[in-house]
């Protein structure tokens, strides 16, 4: 099972040449289930459009199953028509932006359209576009949005409450385009919770560089920060560092940054912004990661320590897994060794979930704020409706 993933991961990373593409795809796919296991992991992780633009540009689906090549063509076809029309809105809504005088960030994936980060529009599965505005322009952005025909999507989960915490929010309610794919996110803090004081929102527009989208002028957070951001976004918001299940869409991007803009990365910078949240394990375990997956050069001046060691090899065993808890469930595919890992990283997961909301979902600085945190803390914890989410 492990061997089929890895064996993925290795093709999608970037510093795999072309050559090396062409002797590993068939004995990667062809024969038997493994085709179906590496198809599936691929679908799993978002990554089935970039594995097709891979085994396209090395030209040879030699030994590959017809329909392998036919799900994999039929979801890049599909995903470079979808980027192509959220290209189109982002470029649209850009001017709208400037005319207006509003400055914006393009983060995550719309940040990508602006560099070409994968060499091409289909590799990259998005979900949204998520932008940047000032606090104080961010009510002219939303009136933009609506004057564009886009509705608002209710999420209770954004709502303030009226307490301290409320600071932890990212974002106000995504608005969708109705007819199309494209759903904005409009953005005041650049992460959530805990990430967006790892690297914060004013210290984000103080390092930024002009692009372009299609000839629409914005910003991108400059390679530095932008890489600080994938990391944080891949490690904390949604707990996959504390679940031990890493999405490969993240990590891949974390790879094709580092590829694309390693003369640029200051990784002292980097590293630091971790350390001011005691993040420091997690951000090196991300990097080990990356370079056991992904073949990401470790850059020299950094040390690793036996703890990061430690997590990383808890991350990379917990996503090779990822996916296959039901299988084992139904009695096959997993050994006694690997529901016994599942086991434990579950027990990892729920023993420091406390600590991942206090330090997010609870978070308000000063001690004044202390009552109420604790009690926000304890009716989260307590509350059926928070643990359905788990």
């Amino acid at each position: 099972m492990k061997g089929g993933t890895e064996h993925l991961w290795a093709m999608l990373s970037p510093w795999n040449t072309t050559g090396a593409t062409k002797s590993t795809t068939p004995s990667g796919i062809n024969n038997g289930s493994r085709r179906q296991e590496v198809y599936r992991e691929a679908k799993l992780h978002w990554c089935a459009s970039l594995l097709y633009e891979i085994i396209r540009k090395g030209g040879d689906f030699t030994g590959i199953p017809e329909t392998t090549c036919n799900q994999l063509r039929s979801d890049c076809l599909a995903n470079r028509l979808r980027n192509q029309l959220l290209t189109s809105e982002l470029s649209a809504l850009l001017q709208e932006f400037v005319k207006a005088g509003l400055a914006v960030v393009l983060l995550k994936g719309a940040a990508t359209f602006a560099d070409d980060l994968y060499g091409s529009r289909g590799a990259r599965t998005m979900l949204d576009l998520d932008l940047l505005v000032r606090p104080a322009q961010i009510e002219t952005a939303r009136a933009l949005l609506v004057a564009r025909g886009y509705e608002e999507i209710p999420d209770e989960g954004k709502e303030f409450v009226g307490i301290p915490a409320d600071q932890r929010h990212a974002h106000i309610n995504g608005y969708r385009k109705p007819g199309t794919p494209v759903l904005v996110e409009l953005h005041y803090n650049i992460a959530y919770g805990q990430g967006g004081r790892i690297l914060s929102a004013v210290e984000g527009w103080l390092h930024t560089c002009e692009v372009e989208v299609d000839g629409a002028p914005a910003l991108v957070l400059e390679p530095t920060y932008r890489l600080l951001h994938n990391t944080v976004h891949g490690l904390i918001p949604s707990c996959d560092y504390i679940k031990g299940k890493i999405r490969l869409w993240h990590l891949l991007e974390f790879a094709y940054l580092v590829h694309r803009y390693s003369d640029m990365i200051d990784w002292q910078v980097w590293l630091g912004a971790a350390a001011r949240e005691k993040q420091t394990t997690a951000f090196l375990a991300w990097l080990l990661l990356a370079n056991r997956l992904l073949a990401v050069p470790l850059p020299e001046g950094i040390s690793f320590g036996v703890w990061s060691r430690l997590h990383a090899r808890r991350l990379a065993n917990g996503t090779l897994l990822q996916g296959w808890e039901g299988v084992g469930q139904a009695g096959s595919g997993l050994s006694w060794l690997d529901r016994l890992c599942l086991l434990l990283h579950r027990g990892y997961y729920y023993l420091h979930l406390p600590g991942w909301v206090w330090r997010n979902v609870c978070y308000a600085e000063g001690w004044r704020n202390l009552p109420v945190r604790v009690r926000y803390f304890l009716t989260k914890m307590l509350r059926k409706r928070s643990w359905a989410k788990i």
